[in-house]
């Protein structure tokens, strides 16, 4: 089994000659503590940025930001150099003068992202590996030790202080998961912040399915007319109610046939020998010959320009459940107890062939839905990446070894080198509304960890109004660089620092809604879910309606943070909205407060009005779609 990695940290030991043991536990240190180097004092710069010629560009960069942070931080602007000079000197990147500084570090043991700081002497070292290390050491030396806090794209932190000092800094650092990427309206198009948040997914271009199989094969009627053996055969079963069936799949093909990706032809073809151009055939010679090599085209274009590693190519499934059902392909999951084995014989061919020409390369493939569950006999090769999507599961509860899905991410562990994880910290219905899941991602990511998985992809919400999004970018992406850290502790430092003298109203909301959740036996938390009914009551929507105006109260000399706050009760607002009827008769027949609106029509004109710009409620579909619901659901009796 794959276990976690990370060389350790070591923080306030060291000073000159500290060296930290071979296996990364930081024991035998020589503790020369005492040390002082000072950065800048007074107001004037005491400091000089050291970095070398053969700096690649991401060094560069953590130069810049190094130096423009220091400025904003003491008000002086310390030089970058090519040369050490008097004072002290602050050497930043990963060159032969570096690692002469810190000769008991392993940089390949560092990977791409790993990360040192030490202080040696009057100096400080900010290093790492490649590409990625020495930029990461800069923004953790400037987020834990100088103190500036990123907390949103456009909100940050930096307490100026004339007189910057550092003290016994000794950090040698790999974070446990190669790969980090928070998918959600916080961080997309969003670069810098999501690199100033430690993530590399963007920086990587990781690839999110891009290029799973069909893909690959576009466009579909290129190769699905002449090679209709090359896809999925679906028997005509009968069932239309289905979305995978193949009546299904004809009424698909009939669309798209008006949008010109397919051919007329195709259709008839599918009608003839009931394949399907959703999915391959994964025991076709054909479709796996056409797939290889279109993998090495793409990596012929791609691969010269691609630094660091991991460099992941997915062949994978196409969304959702479709599948063959060839005799052949039956044959191999019956063999195999599960379709995903089907899919290991076809990747581990294809990243044999790739293996010769590109062998630092992964070929990924994803273990979701009806693939989720590893095959019995069949091993992915030492090139293949699984990365396992359990989409299905109780978000009300951490994924772990009592859990079924946990047991399933501990096989796929135990048989594949390379495992990464897609998990979902929003509900993608509606991604405003609450959704009680605060506490559930912090402790599965403990879980990956120890568990050996390699890397995590985490979908949340969109829209620029989802439930507490920039908290849970911030929170989650500190808890994918150090998955170690107290999430309650990192929940109420963001809600201090984005939402100001509102932030204990709004942790004790948060508090509210999970012991809801949990108050409500029998009832889930699914990615899916519809309602809120179920598990927030009349009383919990009026506690938190209390909790959001006393948090208002405690800001209401502050316009941006009054904005935030009002953002934030969105979640609440409307599901006051969406269950109004209800609610109202709940609180009619307990002889509770209603503390809904007076007049829902204004409220929801109010909200209608889009104060926040909120693009989006869900995948595809735009805020005014939910305005309109909601105006519909006023207007019908409950």
């Amino acid at each position: 089994m794959q276990r976690a990695f990370a060389i350790a940290i070591t923080i306030g030991l060291a000073c000159g000659d500290a060296v930290a043991d071979a296996d990364g536990r930081g024991g035998a240190l020589k503790d020369r503590t005492g040390c002082v180097v000072t950065l800048a004092r007074e107001g004037a710069a005491t400091c000089t940025i050291v970095i070398s010629e053969e700096a690649i560009e991401f060094e560069r960069l953590a130069a810049r930001e190094l130096r423009d942070y220091l400025e904003k931080v003491t008000g002086a602007r310390p030089p970058v150099a090519r040369a050490p000079a008097e004072g002290a000197n602050v050497y930043v990147g990963s060159s032969s003068r570096v690692r002469a500084l810190v000769p008991d570090v392993d940089f390949d043991a560092l990977g791409s992202d790993g990360i040192v700081m030490r202080t040696i002497g009057d100096d400080i070292v900010l290093s790492g590996g490649r590409p990625r290390g020495v930029l990461f050491a800069v923004y953790s030396f400037l987020q834990d030790v100088v103190g500036v806090q990123w907390w949103a794209h456009d909100a940050q932190f930096v307490s100026a202080r004339r007189t910057l000092t550092v003290r016994d800094l000794n950090v040698v650092y790999r974070p446990p998961f190669d790969m980090r990427h928070f998918l959600s309206g916080a961080l997309h198009d969003k670069p810098t912040f999501a690199q100033r948040m430690r993530q590399n997914g963007h920086l990587m271009r990781f690839d999110t399915a891009e290029h799973s199989v069909v893909k690959l094969l576009a466009p579909e009627k290129k190769y699905f007319d002449p090679h209709p053996d090359w896809f999925m055969y679906s028997p005509d079963d009968g069932s239309e109610d289905d979305s995978y069936s193949y009546v299904s799949g004809l009424r698909v093909i009939r669309r798209i046939v008006k949008t010109g990706r397919l051919s007329e032809a195709s259709y008839e073809i599918a009608e003839r020998t009931r394949r399907l151009p959703w999915q391959v055939c994964t025991t076709s010679e054909g479709a796996r010959e056409a797939l290889t090599k279109a993998v090495l085209a793409l990596l012929a274009d791609k691969h010269p320009a691609w630094e660091g590693d991991p460099k992941v190519v997915m062949v994978s499934q196409r969304d959702g459940r479709w599948e063959c059902r060839c005799d052949a392909c039956l044959a191999v999951r019956q063999r195999e107890g599960s379709p995903s084995g089907s899919w290991i014989h076809f990747v581990n061919a294809i990243a044999e062939r790739v293996e010769r020409e590109y062998p630092d390369v992964l070929i990924g493939t994803m273990a979701f839905l009806h693939t989720l569950t590893p095959p019995s006999h069949a091993r992915p090769r030492h090139n293949v990446l699984v990365q396992a999507i359990p989409v299905t599961r109780n978000r009300k509860l951490p994924i772990g070894s009592e859990t079924a899905d946990g047991r399933i991410i501990a096989s796929w562990c135990d048989i594949a080198r390379h495992v990464y994880i897609w998990e979902h910290d929003t509900n993608f219905r509606n991604w405003i509304k609450p959704h009680a899941n605060h506490f559930v991602l912090p402790r599965g990511l403990r879980f990956y960890q120890l568990q050996g998985v390699k890397g995590i992809v985490v979908h949340g919400g969109y829209g620029g109004a989802s439930e507490f999004e920039r908290m849970r970018a911030w929170v989650n992406a500190q808890l994918m660089w150090d998955p170690q850290q107290d999430e309650r502790a990192l929940m109420e430092k963001f809600l201090q620092g984005y939402y100001g003298d509102a932030g204990p109203m709004l942790m004790i909301w948060i508090d509210v809604q999970h012991h809801a959740v949990h108050r409500s036996r029998g009832i889930g938390l699914g990615s899916y879910a519809t309602s809120t009914r179920g598990w927030l009551t009349l009383e919990d929507l009026n506690t938190g309606t209390r909790l959001f105006e006393q948090a208002l109260r405690a800001v209401a000399d502050d316009e941006t943070l009054s904005y935030r706050v009002r953002r934030a009760r969105l979640s609440i607002d409307i599901v006051w909205l969406e269950r109004y009827a209800e609610l109202r008769r709940a609180a009619r027949e307990k002889g509770q407060p209603f503390l809904g609106p007076d007049d829902p029509q204004a409220a929801l004109m109010r909200i209608a009005a889009n104060e926040f710009s909120v693009n989006s409620y869900r995948e595809w579909a735009d805020f005014s779609e939910y305005t309109d619901r909601l105006r519909t659901a006023l207007s019908t009796p409950d």
